[in-house]
């Protein structure tokens, strides 16, 4: 379970820095070291429904497939939308930032 919750958090943390541009924040650990905690606990208790369509875009991006395509195909069905998913983890852009 452990191992899942680390491939988890890797998966967002890639994510994140993929899909938003990252500039330094005023009060921001710049070594990055909160950043695991705070995609865990976002995902855990602020972003539940994201999971899933956090998962699908890690998934398709490491496979190799353009962002573009990722987003076609993990932003579909029910649920909130991948606009929706960058909002909600964007409260970890802060704590993300590596100098």
């Amino acid at each position: 379970m452990e191992k899942k919750s680390s491939a988890l958090a890797v998966a967002a943390m890639v994510l994140l820095v993929l899909w938003m541009m990252i500039s330094p924040a005023e009060g921001c650990p710049y070594d990055g070291s909160k950043c695991r905690e705070c995609i865990v606990k976002q995902m855990k208790c602020g972003c539940p429904p994201c999971v899933p369509k956090l998962r699908c875009m890690a998934r398709c991006l490491w496979g190799g497939t353009s962002k573009f395509n990722c987003i076609n195909r993990c932003d579909c069905g029910g649920g909130p939308k991948l606009s929706d998913c960058k909002k909600c983890m964007s409260k970890c852009k802060c704590s993300c930032i590596i100098a």
